[in-house]
């Protein structure tokens, strides 16, 4: 039996499959987008047909498979002017000549050039340079960025960014005896770049993170005291000596608003002057112990505990208070004054001892204006004889002897 490629009518069949597969390849590989053009939002942009020879006749446009509708009056019979841009000018454009052969597509991708970054740098121990970065502008477009710093006239050196997608670098080992860092930040996108750059200081920014593992505990057989250990921050060095921290521990009475405070460079602190029976908030900080201008972490998480009361003194469970003003932690007992049975006034009584004294005041007047009434006339008196004496013996004075 002969093949299929013996035979003229084989040959004629293949050929057509031969012709038709050329045809559907072509067809998929002008579909495909051959360019990306991009271009800044608000402006104007201006797309140019590549398989046009010059002296041709113009090109028909579109975009996503429809005729373009705002567009520029041709410059050229080659190109499209897209004015004011927006994000719905975004997509993908062709051109085609006027018997609808495809000419060239471009697929058109709108936004903005970089700015300005939100830079923040911690520095978390003292091995370690944290910095990451937010856009201030959102650009829309592909987006790379190149990290490096620089410790005084030195080299600028890699800031390493372990992952790319997350917007993190990292400085190892850093320096603290030259303590000043310039982190530059460049962010790179079609539409050009720009560079942040951050002034880091490693001595003022060193902020370890908080204690870990915070526990209390009571103390048996004592009603006032709390134990209080904690863990050194994972990110810290295991060695204490080398690198020391200080810690501040507050502590206060559930529904206090007043935190009491102790420090240490310890990791565990005996609290001596616990509320008896009731519940208390506890938390931790750290800094530095060499470093006084470094920063104090954040908070430990809140951990609660109640000291040890005597199960056989107390047969109920004792609740929970809550104050609506602050209170200061008091192991003394406090005794109320017990009221008498009776402490009201009786209204006849209080009337008639008021009318008494007023008797009795005006008794008192009356008596002193009488005194000093008498006073005065005896006085008279005294001025009067007085003067008559003296009369009569001017008199006897003047008469003849």
């Amino acid at each position: 039996m002969p093949g299929l490629v013996s035979c003229p009518g084989g040959l004629i069949v293949i050929g057509i499959l031969t012709l038709s597969f050329v045809h559907i390849n072509s067809e998929i590989w002008s579909n495909e987008v051959s360019d990306i053009q991009f271009g800044s939002l608000g402006s104007n942009v201006t797309l140019i047909c590549g398989g046009v020879q010059h002296g041709r006749s113009p090109v028909h446009w579109w975009q996503n498979g429809s005729s373009v509708r705002f567009r520029q009056p041709h410059t050229s019979s080659s190109t499209l002017v897209l004015l004011n841009t927006t994000h719905s000018m975004e997509g993908n454009y062709s051109c085609h000549n006027q018997r609808g052969v495809l000419l060239q597509t471009i697929r058109l991708r709108l936004g903005h050039p970089p700015g300005y970054l939100s830079v923040s740098c911690r520095v978390p121990n003292h091995f370690k340079v944290q910095c990451s970065w937010t856009q201030r502008v959102t650009t829309y477009l592909p987006t790379k960025y190149i990290t490096t710093y620089s410790v005084s006239d030195e080299k600028p050196q890699p800031c390493e960014q372990e992952l790319i997608d997350v917007n993190e670098c990292i400085i190892s080992n850093p320096q603290f005896w030259k303590p000043k860092y310039l982190v530059n930040i460049t962010e790179v996108n079609p539409l050009g770049s720009n560079s942040t750059i951050t002034f880091v200081d490693l001595a003022k920014t060193l902020k370890p993170d908080a204690p870990d593992t915070v526990t209390c505990v009571e103390v048996g057989g004592e009603p006032t005291q709390l134990l209080v250990q904690w863990n050194l921050p994972k990110s810290w060095p295991a060695d204490p000596a080398a690198f020391p921290l200080k810690f501040e521990l507050q502590y206060r009475p559930v529904g206090s608003n007043l935190w009491s405070k102790l420090e240490t460079e310890n990791t565990s602190v005996m609290i001596m002057d616990a509320l008896v029976g009731h519940l208390h908030h506890i938390r931790v900080r750290a800094q530095d112990a060499f470093i006084n201008h470094s920063q104090w972490s954040e908070w430990s998480q809140v951990v609660q505990a109640r000291p040890w009361s005597d199960p056989l003194l107390n047969t109920e469970e004792p609740t929970q208070e809550f104050y609506e003003n602050p209170v200061f932690p008091s192991t003394f007992p406090v005794k109320a004054t017990e009221k008498s049975p009776d402490s009201t006034f009786d209204e006849n009584g209080s009337m008639s001892l008021l009318i008494a004294l007023g008797l009795f005041a005006a008794v008192m007047v009356a008596v002193v204006s009488a005194i000093t009434i008498l006073l005065w006339v005896r006085n008279r008196r005294r001025d009067n004889v007085t003067k008559q004496e003296l009369t009569s013996m001017v008199k006897m004075k003047s008469l003849p002897i």
